[in-house]
């Protein structure tokens, strides 16, 4: 080969970021790793893999695989000399070699020989986080979050959202309480956390009380007239009155009834919707993707922060006093996705689907609406969400 093009070869490898190990061609089983071996599925043609000698399989290129790796790769991961990493006789930081590196990420290779390649194709390169001086994405909602709850707990409660930022050494990607509520919803947006409830659909709702009392209507069973609202509950403070149900008798009791040694039952009302409903679902998150999935940066950081919230969203809260205070931050949520937040059709919310609490594995659902919008059968009006059309009585014990 002449210097010409030697050298013209040697910047071609460095511009595309790895070197050639030949005319090679890799099948998904060699692969072991799930999106990368999709991708190989989406983008192969049948053909003999190099590495396992299948004459059936489909195969792609062992290049253009490896441009697709590095494109995955360069959301979360960079070149220290390019990231900025300080240097001090070494990196000062976590700075890994390729083979160190591969194992950090837990890639799943199953043939070896396909993995001495990788190594080999990216020999000379080192890496390290492309976001190493700062928080990564899913950091910042989680920090973001939990100076949220504190603001609201036991700062400011009603005006956070316009009191000055107080600190003096946030980062810029940092986010203050006033806005961690637009970058919350922005993640529910991103992942498409919306549910639509078709008219008809049943909801159970439960009302626990002392044997010797009947309820029988709309108006007794569904949420409590505005002068009764005077307990608060994960989605409503005292005096905003919001229906809270479920999808079956059994979590509508869990979430409902508490043993206190006095004999009691529930009163069961069955309603359906009659009007199509938007909801936020919080129950069934997507999979979480891994990095080979094709999935945006944005998405999996999102969505790792989703989960880390919802389990202090639908964390269990004694009724000992403080459910005043340690409900606030689920209730100004609520309340935001309640009047501010719209999808991106601009539907706006009529409620959430979320985890129970109490029964492992179903779902509880809060509708933001109040008394008069519950009707019997024969009252349904223009304001009517939903229509109570069973009513019946059970020993809660039975179902605990």
């Amino acid at each position: 080969m002449s210097l010409g093009r030697a050298k013209h070869f040697a910047m071609e490898q460095e511009e595309r970021g790895f070197s050639s190990v030949g005319d090679k061609y890799v099948c998904s089983t060699c692969v072991g790793d799930k999106g990368l071996g999709r991708f190989i599925k989406d983008n192969g043609d049948k053909s003999q893999c190099t590495y396992c000698q299948g004459k059936h399989s489909i195969v792609l290129h062992f290049d253009e695989l490896m441009q697709f790796i590095l494109e995955c790769l360069s959301q979360e991961y960079g070149d220290p000399n390019n990231v900025g990493v300080a240097w001090d006789n070494g990196w000062v930081g976590e700075v890994y070699d390729t083979y160190d590196f591969l194992d950090e990420i837990g890639i799943s290779i199953e043939n070896m020989d396909f993995q001495d390649d990788i190594i080999d194709s990216l020999s000379d390169r080192q890496w390290c986080k492309s976001d190493f001086y700062n928080l990564s994405p899913e950091l910042v909602l989680s920090y973001g979050w939990k100076e949220f709850v504190d603001t609201v707990k036991h700062k400011s409660r009603y005006v956070f959202y316009r009191v000055p930022d107080e600190s003096d050494f946030r980062g810029h990607e940092e986010i203050p309480p006033s806005y961690f509520l637009d970058a919350l919803c922005g993640v529910i947006d991103s992942l498409s956390l919306y549910k639509k409830i078709e008219v008809g659909t049943k909801l159970t709702r439960v009302r626990i009380h002392k044997k010797d009392e009947k309820f029988t209507k709309a108006a007794e069973l569904g949420p409590p007239p505005v002068e009764y609202a005077s307990y608060p509950n994960r989605m409503s403070p005292s005096g905003i009155p919001m229906f809270y149900g479920a999808f079956n008798l059994k979590t509508a009791l869990a979430e409902t009834y508490t043993p206190d040694g006095e004999c009691k039952v529930g009163t069961v009302g069955k309603f359906e919707t009659v009007k199509e409903l938007t909801l936020v679902d919080l129950s069934k998150l997507p999979p979480i993707k891994g990095i080979f999935s094709g999935a945006s940066r944005t998405y999996w950081h999102g969505l790792s922060f989703l989960v880390e919230f919802l389990d202090d969203f639908t964390a269990p809260v004694s009724k000992d006093g403080r459910e005043h205070i340690d409900y606030v931050p689920t209730q100004v949520v609520s309340e935001h996705l309640r009047f501010i937040h719209k999808t991106g059709e601009n539907v706006s919310i009529d409620g959430i689907i979320y985890p129970s609490s109490k029964d492992h594995g179903k779902k509880a659902v809060v509708l933001f609406c109040d008394n008069g919008s519950c009707s019997d059968e024969s009252t349904v009006n223009d304001d009517t969400l939903l229509k109570l059309t069973k009513v019946s009585r059970v020993n809660p014990e039975r179902y605990i």
